[in-house]
């Protein structure tokens, strides 16, 4: 069986209690597919859903005041006879598949890891709960994968969080999350907290481990040169949706969608000629609630180029092969 993760007609709703019943799909109607060996990056700004889409297909989302309201995440992975549809899954077995099959890598490892316990026991703890092996058997396990991430296992297996650096606590998350040898690894912005140092060895560490073990990696950051350096594919959020999708190169060098040449321009450029004093180039507003009402295109408060014909729901069309543009004015530059 290939391996891939693929994502289809997703739609996740959540009930806020101050909007008492009303609701807001934080995810709606998205599409997305990853190989084995690929990566694809989540790009968007803060509050647009990404993270929240890594949580839904982990199925860690809140029951209580969330739900999914239609499409499915399945899952094709070698360990699988077929393919396994993680959203109809029953709950009893999703411990089985949260971290063999599909992992995720938090973005702050300082609140991620336990910082009353020694790194080598939360590793452990991630084996004894899919294998029955012995505790020898297992620390050797995990000091091997803290080597791969550049650790050295003896002499850190009984560290806790608080002697480690920044860097080092986010490459044991990364061995904490690659230890059953997962098919998919959800890296939800890993390099936020990081000195730009650190993230490089961060960045470098799992381009490693996707080449290694044929890993596919849905990478989330709010950050456009890294998911330019790191991705074969982008994914553009915006308020619950995607906007623009396809190929890292086309998406970088010939955006569609108003939002992605946005967000383009607002990357400052070391090769631009910039005068004294000159402002950077933002985008006008900021994201709201009213986004992601039904109705118009969610980017429409803030696009340079809306009109008439942007108050409608506007549908996710294809132009060629794994490009898609969620826009009705796509073709006028």
């Amino acid at each position: 069986m290939s391996t891939n993760l693929e994502i289809k007609d997703l739609t996740v709703r959540l009930y806020p209690k101050k909007y008492a019943g009303r609701y807001i799909n934080v995810i709606d109607s998205v599409d997305l597919y990853v190989n084995g060996g690929e990566i694809a990056a989540v790009v968007g700004e803060s509050g647009s859903g990404k993270s929240f889409l890594g949580l839904s297909i982990m199925r860690l989302n809140p029951p209580n005041v969330s739900e999914v309201v239609s499409g499915f995440v399945k899952i094709r992975c070698p360990a699988e006879k077929e393919a396994l549809d993680i959203i109809r899954l029953n709950p009893k077995n999703l411990p089985s598949v949260r971290g063999r099959l599909v992992s995720i890598v938090f973005q702050d490892p300082n609140t991620s890891l336990n910082p009353v316990i020694k790194i080598g026991e939360q590793i452990t703890e991630a084996i004894f709960a899919h294998k029955k092996i012995s505790k020898p058997e297992a620390k050797e396990i995990a000091i091997s994968y803290l080597n791969r991430m550049n650790i050295d296992g003896k002499a850190r297996f009984n560290a806790y969080p608080h002697e480690l650096s920044g860097g080092m606590r986010q490459r044991v998350m990364i061995a904490m999350a690659m230890v059953l040898n997962p098919c998919f690894l959800i890296a939800d912005e890993p390099t936020t907290a990081l000195d730009v140092t650190t993230s490089l060895q961060v960045l470098s560490l799992i381009e490693k481990i996707k080449l290694e073990s044929n890993l596919g990696i849905i990478f989330i950051t709010h950050d456009l040169s890294i998911a330019k350096n790191i991705s074969d594919k982008i994914y553009v959020f915006y308020a619950g949706q995607v906007m623009e999708s396809g190929k890292t190169e086309e998406i970088m060098d010939n955006p569609l969608h108003p939002y992605t040449i946005s967000l383009i321009n607002s990357v400052p450029s070391l090769a631009a000629d910039y005068m004294p004093k000159q402002k950077l180039f933002t985008i006008p507003g900021y994201l709201t609630r009213d986004d992601f009402a039904e109705g118009k295109c969610r980017f429409y408060a803030r696009c340079f180029k809306r009109d008439e014909n942007c108050l409608k729901n506007i549908p996710l069309n294809g132009i060629n092969g794994e490009r898609f543009v969620r826009c009705v004015k796509w073709k006028k530059k």
